[in-house]
């Protein structure tokens, strides 16, 4: 008789691959790391790791036509971590799970939720969903599955939330106050111009305790003045074409190179570094960085 996935046993979980870069990298979109997560209960997500330190957690992934993700014994969904999703393409439908929150997160547009929000997502469209996620602390701390499974398993689900029956949409601003799942737009940045013509603009989407994760633009022909990073960071390039120079780089190591969409720069903590714009086309990227928790600091 053949079983179906559902029937076959649980295979050991694969762990996430974990690149560390000590210096400043260009990581092609081709050739990051690739995983898939999930099992058959859970679902299935391919993944593109950029980086995964013990200070920050960068990766890219793809949800297919009709697919989801949800927890399983084997692949808990809930962390001790700061986590933003960035919608690339496609739109994506994240819930959490345990009170029915549903929120719909078209492309360009982001989602993070703090520690311990358990959560699913969906694609029921007929394109895929493109994400990238900034997640600090990273895994490598304790903070993903080691953490989850410690957790008692969520065994009821929902989406449907009924905390606001009768009473919508005059509890908005209520359930905006207890949300676990807090929708970014461009309108919500806090922007700031960093050149003196608006040739470079940067909006911040996200700044907490761990994770500051802004979103720039750069016009056609721009060289930005010399930017340094205080933290561990990823330049991901998501439109355009970005040359990025480090002009404080020794001789022996690489000082210019040439980013393209889904290309990403990893830059350690203090890295001096210019933009450049030379295709007379706006380019558009995501910088991200975290900072490390301190000596002895526990999930």
């Amino acid at each position: 008789m053949n079983q179906t996935l559902d029937d076959r046993p649980a295979r050991p979980r694969r762990a996430t691959p974990r690149p560390v870069h000590s210096t400043a990298t260009r990581i092609a979109g081709t050739e990051a790391a690739a995983h898939l997560w999930g099992d058959a209960p859970s679902g299935f997500v391919s993944d593109r790791v950029y980086t995964s330190s013990d200070t920050l957690h960068v990766l890219e992934y793809t949800l297919r036509p009709g697919g989801r993700f949800v927890h399983s014994a084997t692949n808990p969904t809930v962390f001790a971590a700061d986590v933003l999703y960035i919608v690339l393409e496609g739109t994506l439908w994240i819930a959490d799970p345990e009170h029915g929150e549903v929120r719909r997160v078209p492309a360009g547009t982001s989602v993070l939720f703090h520690r311990d929000t358990w959560h699913h997502a969906f694609n029921p469209g007929t394109e895929p969903v493109r994400v990238l996620e900034y997640f600090a602390p990273p895994p490598s701390r304790g903070t993903a599955s080691t953490y989850a499974r410690r957790q008692p398993l969520l065994e009821t689900t929902t989406y449907h939330d009924t905390r606001w029956a009768r009473r919508w949409p005059a509890a908005a601003a209520e359930r905006e106050a207890v949300s676990k799942l807090h929708v970014i737009g461009e309108d919500d940045y806090l922007w700031t111009v960093v050149d003196d013509h608006a040739q470079h603009v940067e909006g911040i989407a996200v700044d907490t305790e761990h994770l500051t994760v802004r979103h720039g633009q750069i016009g056609p022909g721009h060289v930005s003045e010399e930017l340094t990073v205080d933290d561990e960071s990823l330049l991901f390039v998501t439109s355009g074409v970005v040359h990025a120079q480090l002009p404080d780089a020794p001789e022996s190591e690489r000082a210019w190179w040439r980013l393209e969409p889904r290309d990403a720069l990893f830059l350690p903590a203090g890295t001096t570094y210019r933009l450049v714009e030379l295709d007379g086309s706006t380019a558009r990227y995501w910088l991200g960085g975290a900072r490390p928790v301190p000596q002895g600091w526990e999930p």
